[in-house]
């Protein structure tokens, strides 16, 4: 997702998951399960 999103981050992919979170703008309306949009899709990509 970080390369998809154009970003570089130099934090172990451990604590990405934590840490770091990536806005709804970086995806397609599709992407998502809901109208208001604050759950992705299993297959989800930005």
């Amino acid at each position: 997702w970080l390369r998809n999103c154009g970003r570089t981050i130099k934090v172990p992919i451990e604590n990405l998951y934590k840490t770091y979170r990536i806005c709804g703008n970086h995806f397609d309306s599709t992407m998502f399960l809901n109208d208001l949009k604050n759950r992705l899709q299993l297959y989800a990509v930005p």
